[in-house]
């Protein structure tokens, strides 16, 4: 999740940085349904904030508070299944009378959230760099099993450590070559495929890597 946001020099600071994995620019909220993709991919993720009042080319157009709550609030809890949970914060530019209305969605322990699109179809997404995908079968799997992405102790999250040598190798390359596909871990630990997948299962469920689906083959990061 971003930092917390006090002042209007932050939010500047935040809205050059631009969009990402976990940023996003509205200028207006004009359709509850298409929001709550957004929404629900930040939740079904690491979570993140909306900032809306903001343009793509990083432009603040300043919003209307109540108005955007409104359906923002609607596709939260009308379009997202499970409902999600938003908190808000309104910054303002003084010198222009602009205000900022920040949106923060926290990363959900209900994983996964679908959404309701216009003909009742239900669809999951996730959240990968600045876009919302839709999340394949392989990592619904993985939300459904329902453990948290990271262990936590008095409200801290903890780093889950790697303590196998396959854990090791695993991240040794990742750091070197940034990807690595199921067929790759298991040549270069000489392990089993059924072995393989349990452990990138395992690191992926506890928020260690990240699992990319949305290309030929499958693939990991961290």
């Amino acid at each position: 999740m971003p930092p917390d946001i006090h002042t209007f020099t932050q939010l500047k600071s935040l809205i050059i940085k631009g969009e990402g994995e976990k940023v996003d620019f509205k200028q207006k909220i004009s359709q509850p349904y298409k929001i709550a993709k957004t929404i629900s991919a930040f939740a079904n993720s690491k979570g993140g904030v909306l900032l809306v009042g903001v343009k793509d080319n990083k432009t603040i157009s300043g919003a209307d508070p109540e108005e955007e709550k409104y359906l923002l609030e609607t596709a939260a809890d009308f379009y997202c299944d499970p409902p999600i949970h938003l908190t808000y914060q309104e910054i303002e530019d003084e010198e222009e009378g602009k205000t900022v209305l920040i949106v923060r969605i926290k990363e959900s322990t209900e994983k996964p959230h679908f959404v309701r699109d216009k003909n009742n179809k239900l669809l999951a997404y996730i959240r990968q760099k600045d876009k919302c995908v839709p999340a394949g079968k392989t990592m619904l799997e993985l939300m459904k099993k329902g453990k948290l992405a990271a262990k936590v102790k008095n409200g801290k999250t903890v780093p889950i450590p790697l303590t196998s040598f396959n854990e090791r190798k695993l991240l040794a390359y990742l750091i070197k070559h940034e990807r690595i596909t199921l067929k790759q871990y298991m040549q270069i630990v000489n392990i089993s495929r059924r072995r393989a997948s349990r452990i990138l299962t395992d690191l992926t469920l506890n928020g260690v890597i990240r699992l990319h689906e949305h290309e030929k083959e499958e693939y990991y990061t961290l």
